[in-house]
């Protein structure tokens, strides 16, 4: 090896600053800390899947083992070390699942800035202060971080992890591949981060690292042979429900690249003075060159995440904006022959950069935001309600499960995309023409009907959102055996209904039929998009052509065209498709809630009585509200 390879990545105390810049950078660190926590408070929430986690964690406590539903093995997680955390804080101190995990995000949020520090104070001398500002002002702006340090997922922790390994290789090391073992029990994706090591080891030492690789496989072999033992399988259940080899894959996860190359990334903008300086700066920054190229390439090969908001990012951002700042300077140096001066110059250039960044990212954080309080505050209330009227021994089946499964601990919860059912995401059927924006594309809808689950929840009510949703409605035992109830909640002055569909018959999978036109129900999910704009002229056409598409009675249609109508105020169209629903099946509460309203607007208080009571006797709980 060539002595300035040596040098360039030989491990050495941090460069001695003077007091004065010391104690400058501890403020900067201190104040973007200040500034992270204030954001951390801003984005607020529970990610949906956090309490698929705090699920494991409980039954664990519980005694019923490492399981999402009772006797089912299967590792619907891919964050072991995580759920484990959570259980033992809540097992050994008492402190919630949803206290314990926000408390770790945070914290590893607020850790990644002295990591940046202590990266930078490891190669530089003078300028750590003033490119310490700049590298935080990139990371404050990239709101992607307080979101997830706050989602009560391992998102954070992982990067933060990360991070530690990367600088650790540059300072110490020797605990580089503990730090690995460590990051892989959060995420698998630790092991692609101890390949890229291993890979930039290889390249720099031009022999096999035999002591970094195996303490690394020696500490990781009980957990290894504990997933074959407990669970059957090294790769957890998600792997298996979400990801794939294909085109198919590779072209989602350009797109995912793509979202975040041109908001955050300010359209590749921050990809440029690193792949300019790319020579200049590759004998001293290969690790985090390796780092960035293989992971951003892991990401399109796995085709992205389901999850919004830039997640699968977050562990490569700090590294990348370390490498924008630094590689800015050395770009900026060369054309003013001035280091110091370019290193303040640097500042700008970072702060135009990040206020970019930000002005293109931040509307896509907020609705998200905004969109993922909704879903779990939504699962939350039907689940509870679920508990409330139910009674204790009920199933249900869902696409999206995390909220609503933790408030049914106990209760066999179906996740109709495989990420915690084996059988779904092994054997997932196939619907040949369904387009979907949803990634989550497996589902096995005649297993799903052969468990009879007691109560089906859509992500978006009544309409067929999710792949699996979509090809639930287009079999006959579903239409024929499931009614749709729901459950009232006032928001406001206005009243909404959460629908949830209940099982009112036995089902008999040998006289299912699978309808074969997918316009039917693509007509189905266009009318109820328009119904979401209150386009209801233009709604009612699609449930029309939905009805002749399908070409039999469906009591959801007549409801919901009569519905429309009497939205429109069409009231003697609103009232023959209203009733044909009643004529199809006398306990559709929503049409006689209608009729009921109706009744009372023309002074009919007997018809109205009658409606009223014959809801009662049907769905008593239709009445019973929250106010939010």
């Amino acid at each position: 090896m060539d002595k300035r390879d040596q040098k360039a990545m030989a491990p050495s105390p941090p460069h001695r600053q003077s007091l004065s810049a010391r104690v400058c950078s501890y403020i900067l660190i201190a104040a973007a800390a200040a500034a992270f926590l204030y954001l951390c408070n801003r984005y607020t929430l529970t990610q949906d899947d956090a309490y698929i986690s705090f699920r494991f964690a409980a039954n664990w406590l519980a005694g019923d083992g490492l399981v999402f539903n009772a006797g089912e093995y299967v590792e619907g997680y891919t964050n072991f070390l995580w759920v484990i955390l959570l259980a033992l804080f809540k097992g050994l101190l008492g402190i919630d699942f949803l206290a314990s995990s926000r408390f770790l995000g945070i914290l590893a949020g607020v850790s990644v800035f002295p990591l940046l520090y202590l990266l930078l104070n490891r190669h530089e001398e003078k300028q750590v202060p003033v490119l310490f500002l700049a590298a935080a002002m990139a990371l404050l702006a990239n709101l992607s971080v307080a979101y997830w340090s706050t989602a009560s997922l391992e998102t954070v922790a992982f990067a933060a992890v990360i991070l530690s390994a990367l600088v650790c290789e540059y300072r110490k090391p020797e605990l580089t591949p503990a730090l690995l073992v460590i990051a892989t029990l959060l995420r698998p994706e630790g092991g692609l981060v101890f390949g890229v090591v291993l890979l930039d080891r290889l390249l720099r030492e031009r022999g096999f690292p035999v002591r970094y690789f195996l303490i690394y496989v020696i500490f990781l072999l009980p957990f290894g042979a504990f997933k074959l033992l407990y669970y059957g399988s090294l790769f957890p259940n998600p792997y298996y429900a979400k990801s794939g080899v294909g085109l198919e894959y590779i072209l989602s996860g350009l797109d995912y690249l793509w979202y975040f190359i041109s908001s955050l990334g300010l359209y590749g903008f921050v990809f440029l003075p690193p792949l300019l300086m790319i020579r200049k700066l590759w004998r001293q920054y290969s690790l985090l060159y390796l780092f960035l190229i293989l992971y951003f390439a892991y990401i399109v090969w796995v085709g992205g995440d389901v999850l919004m908001v830039y997640r699968f990012f977050v562990p490569v951002v700090p590294s990348l904006y370390f490498l924008f700042v630094v590689s800015s300077r050395e770009l900026l140096a060369i054309i003013m022959s001035n280091r110091r001066r370019a290193a303040y110059l640097a500042l700008p250039v970072t702060l135009c950069f990040s206020a970019g960044a930000l002005l293109l990212s931040k509307p896509h954080v907020d609705t998200y935001f905004h969109n993922e309080h909704t879903i779990v505050e939504k699962m939350s209330f039907v689940a509870r309600k679920l508990r409330k009227h139910m009674g204790e021994d009920f199933s249900v089946a869902a696409s999206t499960i995390g909220s609503l499964s933790y408030e049914l601990l106990g209760h066999r919860v179906i996740d109709m995309l495989g990420l915690t059912d084996s059988y779904i995401a092994h054997n997932p059927e196939k619907t040949e023409g369904m387009h979907t924006t949803w990634k989550e594309k497996r589902f096995n809808v005649t297993y799903l009907l052969e468990q009879e689950p007691d109560f089906i929840v859509f992500s978006t009510d009544y309409k067929p959102s999710a792949p699996a949703e979509r090809a639930l409605m287009l079999h006959s035992q579903f239409r024929r055996n499931y009614r749709s109830t729901g459950f009232m909640e006032l928001s406001g002055h206005s009243r909404q209904y959460k629908i949830v569909w209940m099982r009112q018959g036995e089902i008999d999978m040998g006289v299912d039929t699978v309808h074969p036109d997918l316009e039917f129900v693509d007509k189905v999910n266009s009318g109820f998009n328009k119904l979401s704009r209150n386009d209801f002229v233009s709604a009612i056409p699609d449930f029309k052509s939905a009805w002749e598409k399908l070409g039999e009675e469906y009591v959801l249609l007549h409801h919901i065209i009569g519905a429309s109508y009497f939205q429109l105020r069409q009231m003697d169209s609103a009232f023959t498709y209203l009733n044909s629903a009643l004529a199809g099946n006398p306990d559709c509460w929503q049409s006689r809630v209608r009729l009921l309203a109706m009744a009372q607007q023309s002074g009919q208080d007997s018809i109205a009585n009658l409606h009223y009571r014959a809801v009662l006797e049907s769905s008593p709980w239709i009445f019973d509200y929250e106010q939010d």
